[in-house]
């Protein structure tokens, strides 16, 4: 159906996927003009009458709904041949598209993922509603990390329809928690629980109950237990693994209560990570006991003892008074000598032994975590940062420094490189807009959500003409792209308008010069060092890393033209500024 018109309205761009009950398109509103996201019921049930009075309901109900984590519904056409309704379009990848790529996260961006899902969840809960079937294909991911729930309500459309049900289910049967199973309707409990799922498997790339068919996963939903989180992925904290364990109790009772109290402890664990407070609390932790008591509710009470039964002092011997007294003092000053010996002898047989950080710097992580943890050493990754001279995935930089003498078990901190901050922009001519999106993204370029419409008899609609900036050109990847996408022909008889030339980088016949900059890390700890040239060629950071303390750098900087400045920030403070 794509590059028809719906409803004298809606122009089918793009098939973005095909559902169960929906194919789903990125079309636009020509009314509008702008972009919407239109899924359309499938060709069989799109006559079924009591599944679309229950579509009918659901989007009714979902009309109330505002939030910023929730899909804006614009309008709604099931008398349209075939039924559809029209939703705001955003961009983003499905949560599941994201686990199965990229799986495990790091802590800090699963729990910002769930912060999102938990505050539409809250949306949804306030309105008196429940999502019902929540699971990572309905949670859509955009830029940093922002969160938007799809499929509202629509557990109920499927069980309006018992082939669709059957499927459904099997789909949803990892993340269905164990009181659907058994005939209960959703509820916030149940919602809660989707959330520890799919927690607990943005974390470990692994749900914590599966079986060979839906049938089984529901019995390990019912019966097994809670598997723990930090077994399968030890860098989880503690507090984590509580908030996953709350969520997936058996009991609905003894889950969170409301998706408030969730969203509480998920900003105290980012707060935590954030500001490096402790994370060693859990939500279900219990309070101690109290002492034992008797039946009587009395504590134990302990009979005095009797005094001692006087005997009759021995007789005074031979041996002088102030003899005594000092043999009794050589006895108590050996007995302390030998104490203090033999506390001097464990605290040394125990004291943990020292090492020097082994050299790692230039080599994969791989084998830099095999080196670190064969001389007993912990390691973890600190920052991926860019690096021009170390490529994608090599160590460039560690804390403490190579050489330095450390206790056995202590971490040591890895800058991994990214590769260079430079890259040159491919060329993405004559892909669809999507697909340009996914290369360009995937070579971990910024790509401008907003894109230059202009027709092109050559080039069909929805399909990539050119970029800005331009493909060959090379650039800092922090540098977003804008992508020319084509209308087509258009629909008005109206000549073309001429395209606006394709910006091109700056052309100098200035020569290169080569300059020589010093930085003096002798006498100072490890630091970031950031380089900055403004030439005839424009203004760019040629140098971002983190450089070990102790010593003294010279980086050869190349410029172009006759007027250079050149910058030098370290952690952030301008150190120096070359002038020529």
């Amino acid at each position: 159906m794509t590059g028809n018109v719906l409803a004298a309205r809606y122009e089918l761009l793009e098939q973005l996927s095909e559902g169960l009950l929906f194919h789903v398109y990125r079309a636009r509103d020509l009314t509008r003009s702008r972009v919407v996201t239109l899924k359309a019921v499938r060709a069989p049930y799109a006559a079924n009458t009591p599944l679309l009075d229950a579509l009918q309901l659901t989007l009714d109900s979902r009309r109330r709904l505002r939030s910023p984590h929730l899909l804006e519904l614009y309008e709604v056409d099931l008398a349209a041949q075939p039924p559809f309704f029209v939703e705001e379009f955003v961009r983003g990848l499905d949560l599941q598209t994201r686990i199965r790529r990229t799986a495990p996260f790091t802590v800090p961006i699963a729990v910002e993922i769930m912060i999102g899902i938990v505050e539409g969840l809250q949306a949804i809960h306030g309105a008196g509603l429940t999502h019902g079937d929540l699971r990572p294909a309905n949670v859509l991911v955009g830029s940093e990390w922002h969160v938007w729930l799809n499929g509202v309500g629509m557990r109920g459309v499927y069980r309006a329809e018992p082939g669709l049900t059957t499927a459904h289910e099997a789909r949803a049967a990892a993340y269905t928690a164990p009181e659907l199973f058994r005939g209960s309707a959703p509820g916030v409990a149940s919602d809660i629980y989707a959330c520890g799922v799919m927690l607990f498997e943005m974390i470990t790339a692994t749900v914590p109950f599966t079986g060979e068919t839906p049938m089984l996963t529901a019995e390990s939903h019912l019966n097994d237990p809670i598997p723990s989180l930090r077994q399968r992925n030890p860098a989880a904290p503690r507090t984590v693994e509580g908030i996953v364990t709350k969520c997936l109790q058996k009991d609905p009772a003894q889950r969170y209560a409301t998706a408030l109290q969730l969203l509480n402890d998920l900003k105290a664990v980012r707060d935590a990570l954030r500001f490096g407070k402790s994370l060693g609390w859990s939500p279900i932790d219990l309070p101690d006991s109290a002492g034992a008591k008797t039946a009587s509710g009395d504590i134990f009470a302990r009979s005095p003892t009797p005094p001692p039964t006087p005997v009759e002092e021995e007789e005074e011997d031979d041996i002088p008074k102030w003899l005594r007294t000092m043999i009794r003092l050589t006895g108590a000053l050996v007995l302390i000598g030998l104490v203090i010996g033999f506390a001097a002898w464990m605290a040394l047989r125990f004291v943990p032994e020292d090492r020097p950080v082994p050299q790692v710097v230039g080599k994969k992580l791989d084998e830099a975590n095999r080196i670190l943890r064969n001389a007993d050493l912990e390691p973890e990754v600190r920052l991926e940062g860019y690096s021009e001279q170390y490529p994608p995935g090599v160590i460039y930089s560690v804390n403490p420094p190579e050489g330095r003498v450390v206790r056995k078990g202590s971490k040591v901190y890895l800058w991994v490189s990214k590769g260079s901050r430079f890259v040159e922009v491919p060329n993405v001519s004559n892909m669809p807009e999507s697909r340009a999106r996914r290369e360009l993204e995937g070579m971990g370029l910024a790509v401008m959500d907003a894109t230059e419409e202009r027709r092109d008899t050559e080039i069909p609609l929805g399909y990539v003409i050119s970029t800005v900036p331009p493909a060959g050109t090379r650039i800092d990847r922090s540098r977003p792209i804008k992508l020319i996408v084509s209308i087509g022909s258009g629909y008005e008889t109206v000549p073309p308008t001429t395209p606006e030339p394709e910006p091109q980088p700056p052309q100098t016949d200035a020569p290169k010069r080569t300059f020589e900059v010093k930085i003096d890390l002798s006498d100072q700890p490890d630091r970031r060092i950031r380089i900055e040239v403004e030439d005839e060629l424009g203004k760019r950071i040629v140098l971002d890393e983190q450089r070990t303390g102790g010593q003294v750098y010279t980086i050869p900087v190349e410029a172009q033209g006759t007027s250079v400045k050149i910058r030098v920030y370290i952690d952030e403070r301008l150190a120096q500024e070359i002038v020529r």
